[in-house]
């Protein structure tokens, strides 16, 4: 079953459930309701788990990005109401599988029907594009110069997102995200310390001006992001995405540029101590 195939069946399984739990149009039209809040999140994970196979004992995990929402109403300059976001951790199935993470929305369309948005890539980065734009059109946004930047961010973490694939907007937040990867991989404060100053000192040779940047092209913005790419194995790779973004919030990926290191390398679990320094 393709990608887009299941993402149907999901669709259809989330409508079936809200049907059969009574979701009547006056239900749907308060999505503000707390109760209605709920019965949407109820319905939307016992979906998701139908649909998204657990491995043994562990299972799909959920949650809500209501950080999503906010920052989506934060770019629309009001609140936008009946969109829910929700995070999915899947299982890995297989041995050499690590699991992946993405995010889901269901918004209400004016007919008052919920639809399922789902950004996990599977046909490129046209189809994530294809996505996101589809609840973008829907929501019909205005996006004025100063939120050109904040929705490219956006639409990186909902099609792009993961635990450590995190969006740089400045030295700090790079250092953070990196030492929490090497971290969580050696699992001691020393080896981590050791190869986060590696990594660190090999970047400020040729080191970039990290903060986002937006020019007027074209009737629309192109926005340039850094961001962090994980990849299991390998050391942290900056990179910068260049977005090209209409005034209605529609999005088109243009280029993925890497800056440090250029070619990914494989991290070698061994060559470092986990001996601290001598107490004296």
């Amino acid at each position: 079953m393709t990608r887009a195939q299941r993402n149907g069946r999901l669709l259809g399984v989330v409508l079936s459930l809200w049907l059969l739990a009574g979701f009547s149009p006056r239900l749907q039209a308060q999505p503000a309701d707390r109760s209605s809040e709920e019965q949407v999140k109820e319905a939307t994970e016992q979906a998701l788990r139908m649909v998204h196979p657990a491995s043994g004992n562990q299972q799909l995990k959920i949650r809500r990005r209501q950080d999503l929402e906010e920052d989506l109403s934060n770019i629309a300059e009001k609140p936008v109401r009946g969109v829910y976001f929700f995070e999915i951790h899947s299982p890995p199935l297989t041995a050499f599988d690590d699991g992946s993470i993405s995010v889901v929305a269901v918004a209400r369309s004016p007919g008052d029907v919920y639809q399922l948005y789902s950004f996990e890539a599977s046909e490129g980065f046209s189809g994530l594009s294809q996505q996101f734009n589809r609840l973008i059109h829907q929501l019909k946004l205005s996006v004025p110069n100063e939120k050109a930047t904040s929705l490219a961010r956006f639409f990186l973490a909902c099609c792009v997102g993961g635990e450590f694939n995190d969006i740089v907007l400045d030295e700090e937040g790079l250092r953070h995200a990196v030492e929490r990867y090497y971290l969580q991989i050696y699992g001691d404060i020393w080896r981590t310390l050791d190869v986060y100053l590696e990594w660190w000192q090999g970047f400020q040779k040729n080191a970039p001006d990290l903060a986002p940047t937006m020019r007027f092209e074209n009737g629309g913005y192109r926005v340039g992001v850094k961001k962090i790419l994980i990849i299991d194995g390998k050391h942290p790779q900056l990179q910068e995405w260049e977005l090209e973004i209409s005034r209605n919030g529609s999005v088109r990926v243009l280029t993925i540029q890497p800056i440090f290191p250029k070619p990914t390398r494989w991290l070698f679990y061994d060559f470092k101590s986990t001996v601290g320094p001598p107490i004296l």
